[in-house]
């Protein structure tokens, strides 16, 4: 993994993301996949707030086609890159970047502002899913959906993470 310091919006962040990549080290017969993690600030001020929508936006995408095309100037093939904006994982300013062999045949670009929001999906499927299979109660259902919630600072409304004076 690569880490980069900077905004996925800065003018000339394909020449720092450039300068720490070793394409030399890739296997130019190889097809290969990236994930992205950066640093959101869109989401700072209302994290995972219910009436907030976390948009894709045009940055992203030039984000996206700057990174790529850098990887098709030293002639190594992309098929899949993945980009998570989060707040919790990462430092401002900071984008990490991994580059693994592509376990995919086609090119696709996937989005998401938000990563804690795809990490509450994942693992509320996996809830729902166990509790179908009646391999753990409501009540476990629920006091993990709730610790989940908590986990990823998810609230119903916006006096659920108040506190009381």
């Amino acid at each position: 993994m690569y880490k980069v310091y900077g905004k996925i919006t800065d003018p000339n962040i394909d020449r720092i993301v450039n300068d720490k990549l070793k394409f030399d080290d890739l296997n130019k017969e190889l097809i290969y996949d990236v994930h992205v993690d950066f640093y959101n600030p869109d989401l700072e001020a209302e994290m995972l707030n219910a009436e907030v929508s976390y948009e894709i936006k045009k940055e992203h995408y030039l984000f996206i086609k700057k990174i790529r095309s850098m990887f098709d100037n030293n002639q190594i093939k992309v098929n899949e890159f993945y980009l998570m904006g989060t707040i919790a994982d990462l430092p401002e300013n900071e984008i990490n970047i991994s580059v693994l062999k592509s376990q995919s045949d086609k090119k696709k670009n996937v989005v998401w502002p938000c990563k804690e929001i795809f990490l509450f999906e994942y693992q509320k499927k996996r809830l729902d899913a166990l509790l179908l299979s009646n391999q753990i109660s409501v009540e476990d259902y629920e006091s993990n959906l709730e610790f989940l919630k908590d986990e990823l600072n998810i609230y119903e409304s916006e006096e659920d993470h108040k506190y009381i004076n």
